[in-house]
């Protein structure tokens, strides 16, 4: 069998879908598979999926709908003799496929890695004109490339299958509900973690964007900070927003105990560093930045939204704070910095978490299943 998986993702930085694709890519050439995975453009980080998948660049994926795509993948396909194709991150890419001249006629897989942007109030408000014509609109294209094109969606949360079902984009036979795996290579040998007293460093990994809501955090911090508890925030990641935050730590007057540490390739001493780890996100699909920070044993701050309340049980495993209100963030980092008791409680939680949940190896085993079940069942 011959997949390909395209994908509307090519950053500097590769990050945790890396390490997703090495694996599935590792584990189709061990079954006798081949993976060709398509991006919009050419990185240092891709040559690593190299070494058991095939790389292309298809910088089509950018603008589906007016560059030719669906003649350009109709010949990829033809080229690499592609059993099954699953698109990723937009749904542009199956949508310019319905309307193609030439019926399309491989199977098609979408996968949901968030929910549908018209259904998320923080993007488009629910109760404005604008909201409800783009909620039609999508919802039209949606059941019409259900019907033409997608045989199978892969939903990651409870969540999106809710939403996809309630708001009849898909029946829900043709919904296969599968949660990210996470890694666990570098989370051998970890305890239950003891909390640095006395500079407790508060992390978040996330890419600078409105969707992570820094602003919310660094305020957050800045309460924290002036009501006397000492410690470091640092902020992994990059983005069109991070020059902003930079100059509201200044400020603030915290630039001194905020660190912006840009793309790091190799999480894992960071997350050994970290005394909590805090996600201030307004949407999310299944937050993968989670579940890692948990492996490490990190006591975990987030907000109440998404599927994140389908991985942190209030005061069980986490704390779950509401979104953009930088009092309650505070609070909530507040009382586990200086709760010792808590503190341990929520990192020995956080490892149990994990346990719980499927590695990558196992997601990838899971994924080639529905692969292979949907091209037998095409057949």
């Amino acid at each position: 069998m011959n997949i390909l998986n395209i994908l509307y993702f090519s950053p500097e930085v590769g990050g945790g879908v890396v390490e997703q694709l090495v694996i599935l890519g590792k584990v189709a050439k061990s079954k006798g598979h081949k993976l060709v995975i398509g991006f919009t453009k050419k990185r240092n980080w891709q040559t690593e999926l190299q070494v058991n998948s095939e790389v292309i660049i298809i910088p089509e994926i950018e603008k589906p709908l007016r560059a030719g795509f669906p003649k350009i993948l109709r010949e990829i396909c033809k080229l690499h003799s592609i059993d099954i194709v699953h698109f990723h991150f937009r749904f542009a890419l199956p949508f310019s496929l319905s309307f193609s001249f030439r019926q399309w006629k491989l199977p098609v897989i979408y996968h949901w890695h968030n929910p549908p942007p018209v259904f998320n109030e923080f993007i488009i408000p629910k109760n404005k004109l604008v909201g409800k014509l783009k909620r039609f609109y999508s919802g039209l294209v949606a059941r019409i490339t259900d019907k033409r094109v997608i045989v199978q969606h892969i939903s990651i949360s409870r969540e999106i299958t809710e939403l996809l079902i309630k708001n009849k984009w898909t029946r829900p036979e043709k919904i296969t509900f599968l949660q990210n795996g996470i890694s666990m290579k570098d989370s051998g040998n970890i305890f239950p973690k003891v909390k640095t007293n006395n500079l407790p460093i508060i992390g978040m990994v996330a890419n600078f964007r409105e969707q992570k809501d820094h602003k919310t955090l660094l305020t957050a911090f800045s309460i924290l900070i002036k009501t006397g508890i000492k410690s470091e925030l640092w902020l992994v990641g990059d983005g069109p927003t991070r020059q902003y935050f930079e100059k509201l730590a200044k400020e603030f007057g915290i630039e001194s105990n905020v660190r912006f540490l840009g793309m790091i390739s190799n999480l894992t001493e960071i997350y050994r560093r970290f005394d909590v780890f805090v996600l201030s996100t307004n949407y999310e699909g299944h937050p993968l930045a989670i579940l890692e920070a948990m492996s490490f044993g990190l006591p975990v701050v987030a907000t109440r939204i998404s599927s994140i309340p389908e991985i942190i049980n209030e005061g069980d495993n986490g704390l779950l704070v509401n979104p953009g209100d930088p009092n309650d963030l505070a609070q909530a980092l507040r009382k586990i910095l200086t709760n010792d008791l808590l503190y341990s409680q929520l990192s020995e939680a956080s490892l149990k978490t994990t346990k719980e949940q499927q590695s990558i190896d196992d997601w990838a085993k899971n994924l080639l299943s529905i692969y292979e079940n949907v091209v037998t069942s095409r057949n």
